[in-house]
């Protein structure tokens, strides 16, 4: 099964010469494109049509699914969302097909060892990026702390419920599905305790 995706950064923007580039697919189907007109940092499954996009693949990744995408940069902006999203297909068994870097994650449901290099050498490049950013980050709050401007959360404190739900939308959408934790921790990439707090959450709510 195939799907497509395409992203636009703008409402003014089209997507005519992405989508005239699925049409030479055989498989190409209209109710099988999704296209977002979204800022490329908005997280993957942040986007309206990508979260839908996402659902239906979950659900049927059992199936030999696979999403072509333009190029790789229509997942995101950020090299670590970008890889991060990369990341959860294979988790679920879902081939990505890039047209631009001429590549698929996976072959006959194992990953593409070409592929496996070029995501190693994103992975290299994303971990230098996350510890400049946790750098910059100390050093700002070591800044705003010398000057009285950080203090962190108090003691004891906690987030509200609703507040809690709010942050983690997809968690909430994925356990009213019945998914367990475990499957839901997997499928959005974040800790079966985060996901635990969510559905405690989503109960007493």
């Amino acid at each position: 099964m195939y799907y497509f995706y395409s992203r636009v950064s703008t409402v003014s923007q089209n997507t005519n010469r992405q989508v005239a580039n699925f049409k030479l697919f055989p498989e190409f189907k209209p109710e099988n494109l999704f296209i977002d007109k979204v800022q490329g940092n908005t997280p993957f499954l942040e986007r309206t049509e990508a979260s839908k996009l996402y659902d239906i693949v979950t659900e049927h990744s059992h199936n030999n699914v696979t999403i072509v995408v333009d190029s790789i940069d229509r997942l995101g902006r950020n090299l670590i969302d970008i890889l991060s999203t990369i990341e959860k297909f294979t988790a679920n068994g879902i081939n990505l097909k890039s047209l631009k870097e001429g590549f698929e994650t996976l072959v006959n449901g194992e990953e593409n060892p070409m592929a496996k290099i070029v995501i190693s050498v994103m992975a290299s490049i994303a971990e230098m990026e996350r510890n400049r950013i946790k750098e910059r980050t100390a050093e700002g709050i070591k800044i705003a702390r010398a000057n009285g401007k950080f203090r962190g959360r108090k003691i004891g404190s906690t987030q509200s419920t609703s507040r809690l739900l709010e942050r983690h939308p997809i968690i909430v959408k994925k356990l009213e599905k019945g998914l367990t934790v475990r499957e839901v921790a997997e499928i959005v990439g974040k800790s079966t305790t985060t996901v635990m707090k969510v559905k405690k959450a989503l109960y007493k709510a």
